[in-house]
């Protein structure tokens, strides 16, 4: 679930960086310039999960590896790393999935009216705020307020050092 949140929330977060300048100026962004960042956003967001929990997954194997074998170090590879390795290739691709389709959130409504892009913004912090929440309108708006204070700061940091 974590990379399912991390991947969606830095989809948003860093298509509307990437795009910020162009968004706020009320330029108009390509369908192929969207999935074109989309892919991007994705790829980057997937890979750093994949090497982030691969390293972590392998710490455990290695820390269950020695409480079974009271081995300092076992050499080969075992059904752990198989299912470890396995693990950490879903957390990507979840994270692909859910960083892919924040991005498209930002930008396919970009696409078809520039003018409409923060009201996708709000849109898409307000529903993630409200799946994390779950019921709890307290964490609803804890979740909101952190997500529009970072989604904020990609936004300035989009504007002060414009790509597109």
């Amino acid at each position: 679930m974590r990379y399912l949140v991390l991947g969606a929330i830095d989809g948003i977060i860093t298509a509307g960086t990437l795009s910020a300048s162009l968004l706020l100026k009320g330029g108009q962004i390509s369908l192929d310039l969207a999935l074109s960042i989309a892919v991007v956003v994705a790829t980057i967001n997937s890979l750093t999960v994949f090497v982030a929990e691969y390293s972590h997954q392998m710490k455990e194997v290695r820390e269950y590896a020695y409480k079974l074998s009271l081995k300092e170090e076992q050499r080969g590879w075992t059904l752990l790393h198989t299912r470890a390795l396995y693990s950490t290739a879903l957390s990507a691709l979840a994270n692909f999935a859910a960083s892919f389709s924040g991005a498209l959130i930002i930008l396919i409504p970009a696409y078809f009216t520039p003018h409409v892009a923060m009201a996708a913004v709000a849109a898409a912090i307000i529903a993630t705020s409200l799946v994390l929440a779950g019921r709890s309108w307290r964490e609803f708006v804890e979740l909101a307020i952190m997500i529009s204070l970072a989604v904020a700061a990609g936004l300035t940091v989009g504007l002060m050092f414009p790509i597109i």
